[in-house]
């Protein structure tokens, strides 16, 4: 018996230890426009992406998810070949200023989305 209320108090300290950890790695916690520059501030590095240089091309994703509803994505692929994401589900205000900020800066870069 206290075999097992050893094992839970085990399992119950490496959840509360790992469950943060997990879950803020696992997006970026800041994004930020600053004219040309964004920012992407995750928890243990930064990154930042020079749009006029870097940005190869950009779209707008939907999804339908059945617990939280509908979800906007911008996706952003640069000249390296890697990908960066910004949706709604995490940063609606980010979201909207980056949309409005490629729309009237890069139209010609945004690739349509395939419906």
């Amino acid at each position: 018996m206290e075999f097992f209320i050893g094992i839970i108090i085990v399992g119950s300290l490496i959840a509360i230890v790992f469950f943060p950890l997990v879950y803020f790695t696992r997006r970026s916690s800041d994004i930020r426009l600053l004219g040309d520059q964004m920012e992407f501030h995750f928890p243990m590095k930064k990154k930042e992406i020079n749009l006029n240089q870097d940005l190869k091309s950009w779209n707008v994703q939907e999804a339908n998810f059945l617990w939280i509803g509908k979800v906007f994505s911008i996706n952003l692929e640069l000249e390296s070949g890697k990908w960066h994401h910004v949706n709604t589900r995490y940063n609606k205000e980010t979201f909207e200023k980056i949309y409005t900020y490629l729309d009237s800066t890069y139209p010609e870069r945004r690739k349509e989305s395939k419906t």
